[in-house]
């Protein structure tokens, strides 16, 4: 997850709401400190996740992602139940 971040960290790095997402990442979450500081770097477009939902519980989710040519700050993500 933390190099999926960092690779669109170019795209928003000079935006202030960027930076201040940033600072509370860092101070909120022990986990993204590491994976920043690893600089790590990934440009995936697909795969599976799993996320609990509050009410639903457990989600398995598939995804893909699409870059625009256009312009590389648009990106579209398709999730679908697995």
């Amino acid at each position: 997850m933390g190099s999926q971040f960092r690779a669109t960290h170019d795209l928003w790095a000079g935006d202030p709401a960027f930076r201040d997402l940033l600072a509370r990442l860092r101070v909120g979450c022990p986990e993204f400190a590491g994976w920043w500081e690893a600089h790590d770097v990934s440009g995936v477009a697909a795969g599976r996740k799993s996320l609990i939902h509050p009410k639903k519980g457990r989600l398995k989710l598939q995804y893909t992602s699409f870059q625009a040519n256009d312009d590389p700050a648009l990106k579209l993500v398709i999730y679908t139940p697995v």
